[in-house]
């Protein structure tokens, strides 16, 4: 009779489980994550070994906006349809408009000699681009917004660079010859996080340290997906190839500090254990930059480890890397 009991109550117990998972009438899904603080759209790909391309693209993700509590795919979905759009190759440091065939030009014209518009409800960046013409990056840029780039209705929006001029309430100064003043490294590191990344399709691997290798890659060790260098604390961290820093932090467990650069669609690099990291999330570094100071996994010596990912799975860095 007790035995009866218990099983009544455990299966009691787990139809509740089953039915408070499947709030709002969404099913509960064992391959799903859930989002906690600290996450981001890379860090989550890393941890499942997913194109993070894939994986924005399964959880129909913009601009990489996830938030904690939030479910996501860590698979791709039954009968999934992809939502990506082709994209377009920009040349420049800023993403304008791409050109349109003269038959939608006319649209536009109305907006050739306005400087800004007045955001009405229900506008968004995406919206007055469709409107105007701009694109949404020379809107960002010219509007200096930050993310999540939320915009109000009444809200001021420039869509042409505002210009000093006679007729204008603000004096207009004449320009004196000066010198080109230098740029610090702090300046050049803030100019370049408003670059728009060109994405090359090749890459140009460096060693990410001095150091040898003491231990090489293995597919099947969950240790071993990388390669280690050993090193001395405080050595420097250098960046293997081009690229935009996709995470920067210690959220990852079993990677301490650790650095995720991406260097074009197909490939990202990792640097783990490091004593201090020297770049933020959406640093554009060069190839042989230092990055991070090494550091050790818990009481053991000093060292690297470092991985390359192609499309989201781990490979040999040695077949990448110049000796």
């Amino acid at each position: 009779m007790f035995r009866l009991s218990c099983s009544y109550l455990t299966a009691t117990l787990l139809a509740l489980i089953l039915t408070a998972c499947s709030i709002n009438g969404q099913k509960w899904n064992p391959d799903d994550y859930t989002v906690k603080s600290g996450d981001t759209v890379y860090s989550i790909a890393w941890r499942y070994e997913i194109d993070p391309e894939q994986f924005t693209d399964w959880n129909n993700i913009k601009s990489n906006i996830i938030k904690p509590g939030q479910r996501l795919h860590t698979r791709k979905p039954h009968n999934f349809v992809s939502s990506r759009k082709a994209e377009t190759t920009y040349s420049g440091k800023v993403a304008y408009a791409p050109k349109r065939p003269s038959s939608t030009q006319s649209s536009y014209k109305s907006y050739s000699n306005q400087k800004w518009v007045k955001a009405v409800k229900g506008d968004s960046l995406y919206k007055i681009s469709k409107k105007t013409g701009v694109s949404t990056q020379r809107l960002i840029q010219l509007n200096q917004l930050k993310k999540p780039y939320v915009i109000q209705p009444g809200q001021t929006i420039f869509i042409k660079e505002l210009q000093s001029s006679g007729s204008s309430r603000t004096k207009t100064v004449k320009k004196k010859k000066t010198t080109t003043p230098r740029v610090s490294s702090k300046q050049k590191s803030t100019q370049r996080k408003t670059q728009t990344v060109s994405w090359p399709k090749t890459v140009k691997w460096k060693r990410p340290t001095k150091g040898r290798v003491v231990k090489k890659f293995n597919r099947h060790r969950i240790d071993a997906k990388g390669i280690k260098y050993k090193g001395k604390r405080g050595d420097a961290i250098l960046a293997a190839a081009d690229g935009k820093v996709v995470y920067s932090g210690n959220g990852l467990i079993s990677y301490g500090n650790l650095i995720i650069i991406k260097h074009n669609k197909t490939y990202i690099s990792a640097y783990a254990y490091n004593r201090k990291l020297l770049v933020k999330e959406g640093d554009i570094v060069k190839a042989g930059q230092k990055v991070a100071e090494m550091g050790s996994k818990d009481k053991q010596s000093p060292q690297l480890h470092f991985e390359i990912r192609k499309n989201g799975k781990p490979v040999d860095p040695l077949k990448y890397l110049p000796w």
